[in-house]
């Protein structure tokens, strides 16, 4: 009986994990689909500063989100979790930013730019700003503590 539901608690861990990891990976693609299309589409790309960041932007996303989608695990266990762990944190790096920047810009200038209102593209890059946090600090509380472990026991 307890090791049945050892392995009941670890298969729900586990698949908590890959959904983390995963939802965070599209949250965090869709970051970087918001800022490439108002990039582009919306002619960021000719605002000083805040164009540049957007292209970065979509740039980091797309690294991370990818990275995040790569069947990494093939590499060794080990490796597998420190790249993705990384890419975690790279991505929940550019979501805060991006989150933070955004909400500096709607009350006082950034970079001599300054947003007003709330506009789809806005509402959007916040919602997923938020999920990937959520999505990708859930995994890394998840991955980096048995990670951690293995290179202690080492």
């Amino acid at each position: 009986m307890a090791s049945h539901i050892l392995r009941a608690g670890s298969r729900l861990h586990l698949d908590l994990t890959e959904a983390a990891r995963y939802l965070g990976a599209v949250s965090i693609l869709l970051v970087g689909a918001v800022h490439a299309q108002q990039y582009y589409g919306a002619y960021f790309s000719v605002v000083p500063v805040i164009g540049t960041l957007f292209l970065l932007s979509f740039i980091g996303s797309a690294v991370t989100g990818v990275a995040l989608f790569a069947p990494v695990g093939r590499l060794g266990r080990r490796v597998g979790e420190v790249i993705l762990v990384l890419a975690a944190l790279g991505a929940v790096g550019i979501a805060a930013g991006s989150l933070v920047s955004l909400l500096v810009s709607e009350y006082t200038p950034l970079f001599g730019f300054m947003e007003s209102g709330y506009r789809l593209a806005i509402v959007l890059a916040l919602l997923f700003d938020a999920l990937t946090i959520v999505f990708l600090g859930v995994f890394i509380a998840l991955v980096a503590p048995r990670l951690i472990e293995s290179v202690r026991s080492r």
